[in-house]
């Protein structure tokens, strides 16, 4: 007997079994996500031993939220993989200030949980309405003394 492959679309085989699919996940989807997933982790991690590892050959950037670039025989391997994977997961993240520590865009009125907003030039016409509307949105915010941190968008990603 003649055996022959039998040929069906990948769609069909991650369809789910209701609909008469193997449920199968796709797998472009699933690398991407748990190569997201550590993008995540370093970021969150504080002393793990694998994050002092990559520190200490790549170094950090951005008080530590993720490491340099890696580039030629220093950036080989898994690390590099995943860090091509990066840019769509801090796509996805939204960063909550706290005391300032790991953020550098803002000052603060110490001890009054205000904002002290300096300028370093005059503002054009045109800007004049932006920096209304900054200053209104940043009115009803208060600063906490808690660590800076992050999230996902959707809010599904706590630190």
């Amino acid at each position: 007997m003649e055996r022959k492959a039998h040929l069906v679309k990948w769609e069909v085989v991650c369809g789910d079994k209701v609909n008469g699919g193997l449920g199968i996940r796709k797998f472009t989807i699933m690398n991407k996500a748990l190569l997201g997933k550590w993008t995540w982790r370093f970021a969150s991690d504080k002393e793990a031993l694998w994050k002092q590892v990559l520190v200490a050959k790549y170094g950090q950037e951005d008080y530590g939220w993720r490491t340099k670039k890696a580039v030629g025989a220093c950036g080989v391997g898994v690390w590099k993989e995943i860090l091509k994977e990066a840019g769509w997961c801090w796509d996805k993240m939204v960063f909550n200030v706290g005391k300032g520590n790991k953020i550098r865009f803002w000052t603060d009125n110490v001890g009054k949980g205000g904002w002290n907003l300096s300028f370093i030039r005059d503002f054009n016409d045109w800007e004049v309405e932006m920096v209304g509307e900054l200053l209104q949105a940043l009115r009803g915010l208060r600063i906490t003394w808690e660590d800076d941190s992050f999230l996902g968008r959707e809010g599904k990603w706590a630190v």
